[in-house]
């Protein structure tokens, strides 16, 4: 999850491509024939000004026609695996001029988020006259890391009692947020005998503080799960603790 809201900030791409007709060093290994670095990283206290510069360049080799690249914007914040940013303006290639010898290209982006840690994967194709591709590699850049602290959302309790109506019992979920930033509108959902039984957002969770959330749901039978972003909207520094599964609880 890269940004709060299920709607996304636009990240605003900027680009420059450059092919010279130079002599290439020889290299027989593919990733020899490549260069792939952070030009220029910003944390800036403003989304203009949190930015990124990656820079990546790659030689012809035998055979070679045209030569092209694409970039992939990553963040690596977290305990989880890295999370791709999904942006169209990022999946076209980037193409050489025919017969050059060299071939670079400056991928820049704004808007990144505080607290992400953002690298590109770029792979590298090398093709020859009829378009076939002859050689392929991917290398990931070193980090550009954005000032911030993220927050950690975890589901710690769920308690019930029963409900002003018959069948039915109103059930109390407890939020913790374990991380060092705050968590701006969370969504919690409930599941009782594995069907929707409601949802809240909680408009913050400050850092090292517990809400809790009341639910009146109908009344448990075997089990239920309390989720918290379960829309992965929420940048944490731990994905993987947002589900509390659980049998019934005790009536208190």
């Amino acid at each position: 999850m890269l940004f709060q809201e299920g709607m996304r900030p636009r990240l605003l791409f900027t680009a420059f491509a450059a092919a010279c007709a130079l002599v290439a060093p020889a290299a027989t290994a593919h990733a020899a024939n490549t260069l792939l670095r952070v030009r220029s990283c910003e944390a800036g206290d403003t989304p203009k000004h949190r930015a990124a510069t990656f820079y990546a360049r790659m030689y012809a080799v035998k055979g070679t026609n045209t030569m092209a690249m694409r970039f992939t914007l990553i963040n690596k914040a977290g305990d989880g695996p890295p999370t791709v940013v999904d942006n169209p303006s990022l999946s076209q290639w980037r193409k050489s001029r025919a017969k050059v010898t060299r071939f670079g290209y400056a991928q820049s982006v704004e808007g990144l988020e505080p607290g992400g840690v953002y690298a590109v994967q770029v792979q590298f194709r090398w093709l020859d006259s009829h378009g076939k591709v002859i050689r392929s590699v991917k290398r990931t850049s070193s980090s550009c890391r954005q000032q911030g602290s993220l927050p950690n959302l975890s589901v710690t309790r769920v308690a019930a009692r029963a409900g002003e109506a018959s069948g039915t019992e109103i059930y109390s979920v407890d939020v913790t947020n374990s991380g060092r930033g705050d968590a701006q509108k969370v969504g919690v959902n409930l599941f009782v005998d594995g069907a929707a039984a409601d949802s809240y957002r909680v408009d913050q969770v400050k850092a090292g503080e517990t809400v809790t959330v009341h639910f009146t749901a109908p009344t448990c039978k075997q089990s239920l799960r309390a989720v918290v972003d379960g829309g992965d909207n929420i940048n944490e520094t731990n994905e993987d603790d947002n589900v509390l599964r659980a049998r019934c609880p005790a009536i208190g």
